[in-house]
């Protein structure tokens, strides 16, 4: 017993070499009173190697399967080798799934049975036995899938019948709830029939016009004689940040110039340690700059301003292609850009938005200073004509 044990804690259950393999991976069968049955399975030497290999079983119903520790050997020329073992069942035992595995474990090639640590190839044979319940009764899970908005969430009732008879009415009441816990919705699904042994499916399609969120699925599954209450969480939409619009404060090429994102939080609930990645590139796909936000949160439907620096030293006026990548949890939202570089100002194309030095700004603004009076001068020396000419046509 102790070089079992010994053997057992030095198993790894994955090798580089996968030269074991066993079929079938389960035996299922319906308990009988004090049955004894021989159980076969077959060991696969995909390697087609010699192998030395020791059966055992653990679990549960382990006690009731004698002889549960031998070894065997496979040759090389044998891609496959059948063997049994016996399973005697009591007389009696509580309703309900019973089981048992059997590990089939490759042995190094010179071992010797003495006690030793041992790293080799495991895999597994299971035996399932089921013991019916008494009268009526079910087993059932309910699994509720992700949709967008506007679309079937689907809602799916996986009942099994457990007991010694027929279900002849399954059917099911279900009430939505929001995140904050408000029912929302209620409804009933079909009714079907399930055979004893056997398992039946109710499938329920809810439409989801609803805002874009997490949501509780609360049913209450009733059978013939008896009720199971289940529940299942879902969402509704995706998490999803969305770049509104890019903003700087004095572009000048050649300096680092601060810009500013302004991201939307889609989603219902609040998303943290998010941040912006921006890859630049120039026309043939060589990388000009590369430049990361710090980490930020974004409350639920809000939006957050990310705060990215560029150094433009060495930079050259021109048209790039900017890739934005919004960065969290495990997704990443990602726009394609291009930056227009102008000595002084920086048009994106995409968002449609011109960043312009502020000194630029002013001498547009003198300059349409300019132009207003001279199209006011102008228009007074045509009025000062006009009337000269007007005075003289009296005359």
């Amino acid at each position: 017993m102790n070089k079992l044990l010994i053997l057992l804690i030095g198993i790894f259950m994955i090798s580089s070499v996968y030269a074991l393999g066993v079929t079938p991976a389960r035996t299922t069968m319906d308990f009988e009173p004090g049955l004894s049955r021989q159980v076969g399975f077959e060991v696969i030497n995909s390697g087609e190697q010699d192998m030395k290999i020791v059966l055992s079983a653990q679990g549960e119903l382990a006690e009731y399967i004698p002889s549960t520790t031998r070894e065997a050997e496979i040759l090389s020329t044998e891609k496959s080798k059948s063997f049994t073992y016996d399973i005697n069942l009591p007389a009696d035992m509580e309703p309900g799934l019973h089981t048992a595995d059997v590990h089939i474990m490759q042995l190094p090639s010179d071992y010797s049975g003495e006690s030793q640590i041992l790293a080799t190839v495991a895999v597994v044979t299971q035996i399932y036995v089921y013991v019916p319940y008494p009268g009526k009764y079910a087993n059932a899970k309910l699994f509720a899938y992700n949709a967008n908005q506007g679309e079937d969430v689907k809602l799916v009732f996986s009942v099994i019948s457990a007991g010694e008879f027929d279900l002849t009415s399954v059917r099911a009441n279900v009430d939505i709830y929001n995140k904050l816990n408000e029912k929302i919705d209620s409804f009933n699904t079909k009714e079907i029939a399930v055979a004893s042994g056997t398992k039946g499916e109710i499938v329920y399609n809810w439409k989801a016009d609803v805002s874009i969120g997490e949501y509780r699925a609360a049913a209450v599954l009733i059978y013939d004689e008896g009720t199971i209450n289940l529940e299942e969480i879902f969402t509704v939409g995706s998490k999803e940040l969305e770049l509104q619009e890019i903003s700087v404060n004095g572009f000048s090429l050649g300096e680092i110039a601060k810009l500013e994102m302004l991201v939307e939080n889609k989603w219902s609930e609040p998303i943290s340690d998010a941040h912006i990645e921006t890859k630049i590139t120039n026309d043939e796909g060589d990388s000009v700059s590369s430049f990361e936000s710090a980490n930020y949160d974004i409350g639920a439907l809000e939006k957050q301003v990310f705060v990215s620096y560029w150094d433009t030293a060495g930079v050259r006026a021109g048209t790039y292609d900017a890739e934005v990548s919004i960065n969290y949890a495990d997704k990443a939202s990602k726009k394609n850009l291009q930056f227009q570089v102008e000595k002084n100002s920086l048009t994106v194309v995409g968002l449609g938005y011109v960043i312009s030095n502020a000194d630029d700004e002013g001498e547009g603004n003198g300059l349409v200073v300019v132009l207003i009076i001279a199209i006011v001068f102008l228009v007074l020396i045509n009025l000062l004509w006009f009337l000269l000419l007007r005075k003289r046509l009296k005359k």
